[in-house]
């Protein structure tokens, strides 16, 4: 990402854009992004998100997902899927960058909507 700002400015947009799954807690100046399945009640992914500026001035983007799903959903998971996502959502921030790799993760959610 090469302005770290321009997170804080997209997700005003996907907001707009994914209004049903989409919200921002703490306004347009939050530090969370919170995703929901339109279509499973209770499914969230929070993006929390951190600037830090080395001593250099250089600055690194730092994006952490949490999951908040129903207790029956953790115990139908076999293979684990919501409990390795943290580590898969830095993995495609790695290979897609941070704002492809938010739209990928809002657009599976979204995945039959009308967007």
């Amino acid at each position: 990402m090469r302005n770290p700002g321009s997170l804080a400015l997209r997700c005003p947009a996907w907001q707009e854009k994914y209004s049903e799954a989409v919200r921002l807690p703490e306004g347009a100046a939050s530090s969370c992004m919170v995703v929901q399945s339109p279509r499973q009640p209770g499914f969230e992914l929070v993006i929390v998100w951190r600037i830090q500026i080395d001593e250099e001035g250089k600055v690194l983007p730092k994006l952490d997902l949490l999951t908040k799903v129903p207790q029956q959903a953790l115990e139908l998971d076999k293979n684990r899927v919501l409990e390795t996502a943290p580590l898969g959502f830095r993995a495609l921030l790695g290979v897609l960058g941070i704002e492809a790799a938010l739209e990928s993760l809002i657009t599976s959610l979204c995945e039959g909507e009308n967007h």
